[in-house]
């Protein structure tokens, strides 16, 4: 593996059902200051904040500890000593199971937050080594534990700006750039045997065949 910096994050497909769209987003933004191999992030919040786009620090922290409630990151806390005293410095590690690929790229794309969380959560219900979602709009509202209306609104947007197109087949995901297939169960095991040469990069940009 290269020491290079990677142009994409895993994402646990475990937030589906469990963060609403502005939540998917912040766990997105959260992984993009985490270490690519480690998922592991010493960002402090404020400055999590900021690269979230908003200035409430509280919501922020909020969200925060519920993912930590959800088992979707580990918070890690190390008493410091700074110029006003001692204050806890947070280390998060990001859960990966079953993870998906996200290019760092979604994260610059001109649109709103709510739309990039939607998207994200999408990916995390594509079939897997897919990019195509096969549930129809009322059971991928139960899925995601988000309103019907909520759905309607984020697919059409999505839609309307070329990031997904619907057929009888299902919805896809048309920027296989931005939303990587991959298949973790073939990245696993062919890992195992080529752990000294073979790279994600490599598997990202289909050097292998599954």
């Amino acid at each position: 593996m290269t020491g290079a910096e990677l142009s994409y994050r895993k994402i646990t497909e475990t937030i589906a059902g469990k963060l609403d769209l502005l939540e998917a987003y912040l766990f997105y933004c959260l992984a993009l200051n985490s270490d690519c191999y480690t998922m592991e992030s010493n960002i402090k919040q404020e400055n999590l904040t900021k690269f979230y786009g908003i200035k409430k620090e509280d919501q922020v922290r909020e969200w925060l500890h519920k993912f930590e409630e959800l088992n979707l990151i580990t918070i890690d806390k190390t008493p410091t000593q700074g110029k006003y005293g001692t204050f806890d410095r947070c280390k998060y590690t990001l859960n990966t199971e079953h993870y998906v690929l996200i290019s760092n790229t979604l994260y610059d794309e001109p649109i709103s937050r709510q739309l990039k969380g939607f998207l994200v959560l999408l990916m995390c219900k594509c079939l897997n080594g897919t990019n195509t979602c096969k549930y129809i709009q009322a059971e991928l509202a139960q899925e995601l534990n988000i309103s019907p209306s909520t759905i309607s609104r984020y697919l059409k947007q999505a839609e309307d700006l070329g990031y997904i197109k619907r057929d009888e087949k299902g919805i896809h995901l048309k920027n296989d750039k931005m939303f990587i297939i991959t298949n973790e169960t073939t990245i696993a095991q062919v890992k195992n045997y080529y752990h000294n040469i073979l790279t994600d990069e490599d598997i990202r940009d289909r050097y292998i065949h599954r």
